[in-house]
């Protein structure tokens, strides 16, 4: 009897030890209540070395404004317009993902690259304008071409849409003679020369052969790549 009851307390304290030492083992085990790894990469922030985006921003009287970003390397060429009276070009280089450029007539673009779309602020004519501006594979970009003093430019769109506008230039257009000596009055000279351009929509731009008529001449419009520098 006693050697019965000694085998079952036995048998009672291995129980109760094997437990023990599961109960203390699993607590490596990730549970309910215990971080778990992240499984997600850190997001990817520098261009890729040649690439292009687009994004369609609404207006407040019904039009849309439309930009194009091309980057080549470090350089950063981009377009805005809105189809009708009113266009900005911007030249410049992104560090690190990111772009801060002022235009001639001292509108701002400030973005910065997600891993997959350019997303920032357009400032024009005093107006913001928030965008994500998504990748796109050519023959989606910026185009542009000129005679004879007059260049048009446009943006195509992926699902092959055209927007642009056409520039005329007057001797009212160069800001690089005017002085900074005073911030207001050299941003009220700017603005003044600015809304004194003469602006319309662009021409028809034939998709695939991007053939068009500026100022009466036949064109071939080049597309506008990061590295894509404009007089």
């Amino acid at each position: 009897m006693r050697k019965h009851l000694r085998t079952l307390l036995a048998g009672v304290i291995a129980t109760v030890a094997l437990g023990t030492v599961t109960a203390c083992s699993g607590g490596s085990t990730t549970t309910a209540n215990s971080p778990t790894p992240s499984s997600s990469a850190a997001v990817v922030k520098d261009f890729p070395q040649s690439a292009h985006y687009i994004a369609d921003m609404p207006m407040s009287d019904g039009k849309t404004m439309t930009i194009g970003v091309a980057v080549e390397g470090d350089k950063i060429a981009a377009y805005a317009c809105d189809g009708s009276t009113d266009e900005a070009w911007f030249f410049g280089t992104q560090k690190d993902g990111a772009l801060d450029i002022t235009s001639k007539y001292q509108d701002t673009l400030k973005a910065s690259f997600d891993g997959s779309a350019v997303v920032g602020q357009l400032t024009m004519n005093d107006v913001d304008y928030t965008f994500t501006a998504a990748s796109v594979a050519l023959p989606s970009a910026m185009y542009t071409a000129a005679a004879n003093g007059v260049r048009a430019s446009w943006v195509v769109r992926p699902d092959n849409t055209i927007t642009g506008v056409q520039f005329r230039s007057t001797d009212e257009d160069d800001t690089s003679d005017l002085v900074q000596a005073n911030e207001q009055k050299f941003r009220d000279q700017v603005r003044q020369r600015r809304l004194a351009r003469l602006l319309q929509p662009a021409p028809p731009l034939e998709f695939g052969t991007w053939r068009s008529t500026v100022n009466g001449v036949p064109v071939t419009a080049i597309r506008v790549d990061g590295d894509t520098r404009l007089s």
